[in-house]
């Protein structure tokens, strides 16, 4: 949760001067809450007058105080029946949501539930029932579980949030709202929360909100000018060395290695323990109450250095995160975005570090472009039998990049799924291929080119026909696509 800071409001206004209870007042003394941030300053007046609103901000902005100190203040706590419900994207910001709303409402003897997938059902079903809470922080596809297990009874809400909207939609949950919210009464206050404003979000509040008064809020500092970025050229068998001596020379206060695979955080971090006893590791396929156990250990400081996939990079708001590695270039250049925004949020500013092999260059150059952004190099680490070629760039036609003399021999393999039929990433094709077809690993997966119809993945060293004749049978993400040399 965000902290006010005095220099980032437009006025002298502080928390102790709105209309709200004494019990929430406290609490947010006791949390160094003293003035509002600008999205708390122009949402809460218009929350506690229960108005609709859509507000466009940044991750890392204050939101969750925004709508969760106004609600905290609408709630009847005498009440005992849901009151507010709050629809996140993902666990992990799930569970950050609903620790925010029992830490502002502690003394309003409020009681917060966050509802996820990876839990027992029947654990939360007896929660809802023994202990009923007035704020519901919940995933879609678990909220509707609920609802259609007609576990929970939804008609006292008041209040429904939608937060990271944009998120919730490119992650396919477009469905599940619209079923939960059929579920909801007609007479509520709808606040649309999102840090991008495409049409599917637009669409959404058209849909579902009541007249909602739209706020924007500037980032204060561009990310550029608030994150130093930069990169190493590197050989694959030098990356492990490479970021002990960058961590040595940073050292980082705290900070976040991203990795693009769960294999690649099972091995770094079996190396890296070795090294130090401050390190700690999470991705999607361990257990939720370790992963839950060794993010916490991060957040109190106990571990300075976390290793994750990116299912960390969105709904990961950790307070004081210096440095982010990227270990590996992400297959998406969005992801990127979201990863090194852990660092450089609201006051403070951070340092993002990226890994490149010389068979993620091509990749990498898409994403500078991606950013209009060229990221320095801080050096280049190759050993004297591997060092690669001099690098020559071109723009073509279309105005792409293309890498002279990259590693080894490329070929296209073509499978018929793009933007238009079907709603898979790069990553998705990435981890088939990773995870069935012997013998491949990720330096031998080059760009993931999705168009139209089709998508078109780069692969080396003559292995294309390996990937060819696996997806005769196998799936990418459940489903059988043609596939044959592009």
């Amino acid at each position: 949760m965000k902290k006010p800071n005095v220099t980032e409001t437009s006025n002298t206004i502080k928390f102790k001067d709105y209309p709200l209870d004494n019990d929430i007042k406290r609490a947010l003394s006791e949390l160094g809450f003293k003035q509002p941030l600008e999205v708390q300053e122009k949402t809460i007046p218009l929350i506690l007058d229960k108005k609709d609103l859509i507000v466009k901000s940044q991750t890392g902005s204050g939101k969750t105080a925004a709508f969760a100190i106004p609600i905290c203040e609408k709630i009847n706590a005498e009440h005992e029946s849901p009151q507010a419900l709050v629809l996140t994207p993902t666990r992990e910001l799930t569970e950050q949501v609903a620790n925010d709303f029992s830490d502002i409402s502690k003394y309003k003897a409020l009681k917060c539930l966050a509802l996820y997938g990876k839990q027992p059902m029947a654990d939360q079903r007896r929660e809802l029932k023994k202990n009923t809470p007035h704020v519901i922080v919940a995933t879609p596809g678990r909220m509707l579980d609920h609802i259609v297990n007609k576990n929970v009874r939804l008609q006292d809400i008041k209040f429904l949030v939608i937060d990271e909207a944009d998120e919730m939609l490119i992650m396919g949950f477009k469905e599940q709202l619209d079923a939960i919210i059929e579920k909801l009464p007609k007479e509520r206050v709808t606040l649309l929360f999102s840090a991008t404003m495409p049409a599917e979000v637009s669409a959404l509040s058209e849909q579902y909100m009541n007249h909602p008064e739209q706020i924007e809020i500037e980032p204060q500092v561009s990310n550029i000018n608030k994150i130093k970025q930069v990169y190493y050229g590197v050989d694959g068998l030098k990356k492990v060395d490479l970021i002990k001596r960058v961590i040595e020379r940073e050292v980082p206060r705290k900070a976040v290695i991203f990795c693009n695979t769960q294999e690649q955080v099972d091995n770094l971090y079996e190396i890296l323990r070795k090294w130090s006893n401050s390190i700690c590791a999470v991705h999607g396929g361990m257990d939720q109450h370790l992963r839950k156990e060794k993010i916490t250990l991060f957040k109190r400081g106990e571990c300075r250095i976390l290793i994750a996939t990116d299912m960390a990079a969105r709904g990961l708001h950790v307070q004081g995160i210096t440095h982010v590695i990227n270990y590996s270039v992400p297959f998406e250049q969005e992801q990127y975005v979201h990863r090194i925004g852990r660092t450089g949020r609201v006051d403070q500013r951070g340092i993002a570090i990226t890994m490149v092999i010389p068979s993620e260059m091509e990749r990498f150059r898409e994403l500078e472009k991606f950013l209009e952004y060229r990221i320095p190099c801080k050096g280049n680490v190759t050993s004297t039998s591997t060092k690669p070629k001099a690098v020559t760039e071109k723009t073509t036609a279309k105005g792409r990049f293309k890498l002279e003399n990259r590693k080894g021999q490329k070929a296209l393999v073509q499978f018929s799924a793009g933007r238009n039929n079907s709603n898979l990433k790069a990553i998705d094709f990435v981890s088939a291929i990773r995870n069935n077809v012997e013998g491949i690993t990720s330096e031998d997966i080059g760009r993931v080119d999705i168009k139209e119809t089709v998508t078109n993945v780069e692969i080396f060293d003559g292995k294309e026909r390996a990937v060819i004749n696996a997806f005769q049978t196998k799936k990418v993400k459940g489903k059988l696509l043609r596939v044959k040399k592009g």
